[in-house]
């Protein structure tokens, strides 16, 4: 699920393809060709009205979630 820098996570999203590509693939007008991981994704379902926001690991970049937890966050909020 894509983290939206400032709000959090939202929806969910199946990763189709996991690659090495350019960074010149998504900004051609880069001379930067540092490899990127690139995903292809497709859309499956919004799980929260608003972002949520988690805190991040790993510099920043990718953390280990589980929908388990997640799914406890949003129950938390109902009762409240």
């Amino acid at each position: 699920m894509p983290y939206i820098k400032g709000l959090g996570v939202r929806d969910l999203y199946l990763i189709k393809i996991a690659r090495v590509g350019t960074k010149q693939e998504v900004h051609p007008e880069c001379e930067d060709n540092d490899f990127r991981l690139v995903f292809e994704i497709q859309y499956v379902k919004q799980l929260f009205e608003g972002y949520r926001p988690i805190h991040l690991n790993i510099w920043r970049t990718f953390t280990d979630t589980t929908m388990d937890s997640l799914l406890k966050m949003n129950e938390i909020e109902e009762v409240i």
